[in-house]
């Protein structure tokens, strides 16, 4: 089991819709008690079954994200996250730019999410690189994303090829060359975190993304 019960969504859905200090000052431990404890519980649980596995990840309490919301350049200005969030990467560090697997859970549902999210045009640039030098890997790793479910997504591309790439338009990977990242989600009911089956998806997740999660990595290290 995961630890995440009916009263994990009840409390997330109340702090959206009492999204204040004292409301949160006074269901504090709660929140730790029923969603954030059991979330941190379930990065180690994941990180402790990839151990081994071709693309070992980690996570823990260390790896979660707060509660309290950066609110200095926002328009939204409520204080607090209504959702519980974290990461699993290669070092345990989420500042590790190394590829992560990302769960979010929220007041009615939640998600899986794993790759490079929104990288420096730099990174960017070599991943790109090495795409153009090597179309039939990365249609491969594409093509094993797509046999699991899990296709690359496309809702954080350029209208037009990048600049420095137009000469590729006609690559066989030219898509992928205008993405800004290279993500694949799930989206997770309610029910799966409840029963715990969110282990298991967590696990499928990151063992379905190693290969993309590799692809990039090499390219960021230089490496073919």
């Amino acid at each position: 089991m995961s630890g995440f019960t009916n009263e994990t969504f009840e409390v997330l859905a109340e702090l959206e819709q009492n999204n204040n200090k004292a409301w949160y000052d006074a269901n504090k431990d709660r929140l730790n008690t029923v969603a954030r404890a059991p979330f941190a519980g379930m990065l180690g649980i994941v990180t402790a079954l990839l151990e081994g596995s071709g693309t070992p990840m980690q996570g823990s309490a260390k790896s979660m994200f707060r509660q309290y919301r950066d609110v200095r350049f926002s328009k939204d200005k409520t204080p607090y996250k209504a959702t519980v969030s974290g990461l699993l990467t290669a070092s345990g560090d989420k500042k590790d730019g190394g590829g992560v697997v990302y769960a979010q859970i929220e007041p009615g549902s939640g998600f899986i999410g794993a790759g490079f999210h929104n990288l420096p045009t730099a990174e960017l640039s070599l991943i790109r690189d090495r795409i153009i030098a090597e179309p039939e890997v990365f249609a491969e790793v594409r093509s094993g994303l797509e046999a699991k479910g899990l296709p690359l997504k496309f809702d954080n591309t350029l209208s037009s090829m990048p600049r420095g790439y137009a000469q590729h338009a006609d690559h066989p990977q030219a898509d992928a060359l205008k993405l800004k990242s290279f993500l694949v989600s799930e989206e997770q009911h309610k029910s799966v975190w409840i029963s715990g089956d969110i282990v298991e998806r967590m696990v499928a997740v990151s063992e379905a993304v190693g290969p993309l999660l590799r692809f990039g990595r090499g390219a960021l290290a230089g490496q073919s």
